[in-house]
């Protein structure tokens, strides 16, 4: 199930890259073997060339593609500095263990004015901390055919607003940071919890309860 976090993150990257002179040049972070963002913003009609990187090989055969990099977010040294007018990362920051040395990183390889745009966990959302004391194996139960996409997480920056803190401190303007509720995308196959999980969602909603949301999109921009 595609993330309300997710949709938000790809309407982001049309937005900008629609105002940019093409072909830009971005990159996914942490990118695997998907290309559905990539699609979708190919669907847009967008002109780019993508870059990859994952701690495996994520290389692929599209018409948009670039280069691969196997690099983990915290030390992207094969990777050029001042490289990308749009760096994007899907959910990815909340399995790194130095996010500090992530977002050093993600900064060098941005080019002045190019946006860093990122979708990740509130550690804090009850979930979450639910998430956090569990194993790997019972969240791959639980996800059912979607287990590909549940591995160990560490939450090593420990809120959102710290991980903000690290990326203005390397030299990133914040420029939003939107939260979402969606405790429903884990639940729905769950007959029962499903629609308690629709409720709940909806009251952090209604009452802007944005610490408890368990998603975040927040879009940075290099100085």
């Amino acid at each position: 199930m595609q993330t309300t976090a997710e949709q938000f993150l790809i309407a982001a990257l049309i937005e900008f890259l629609s105002s940019i002179p093409a072909p830009a040049r971005i990159i996914n972070l942490g990118a695997a073997k998907s290309l559905v963002i990539e699609n979708f913003l190919q669907q847009a009609g967008l002109n780019f060339i993508a870059d990859r990187s994952d701690v495996q090989d994520c290389s692929v055969s599209a018409p948009f593609s670039g280069d691969s990099f196997i690099c983990p977010l915290e030390n992207m040294a094969p990777i050029p500095t001042a490289r990308y007018q749009a760096a994007f990362a899907n959910f990815v920051l909340e399995h790194v263990s130095d996010p500090q040395a992530a977002a050093q990183e993600m900064a060098r390889i941005l080019a002045p004015g190019g946006r860093l745009i990122i979708s990740l966990s509130n550690p804090l959302a009850p979930e979450f901390q639910l998430a956090k004391a569990t194993p790997t194996a019972f969240h791959q139960f639980f996800r059912g055919a979607e287990a590909d996409d549940a591995y160990p997480i560490k939450y090593a920056y420990g809120s959102l607003e710290k991980m903000i803190k690290l990326l203005e401190d390397n030299g990133l303007k914040l420029l939003d940071d939107r939260r979402f509720a969606f405790t429903y995308g884990y639940l729905y196959r769950f007959l029962g919890l499903n629609l308690l999980s629709k409720v709940y969602d909806y009251i952090l909603e209604k009452f802007k309860w944005r610490s408890l949301m368990s998603h975040a999109v927040l879009i940075l921009e290099k100085k």
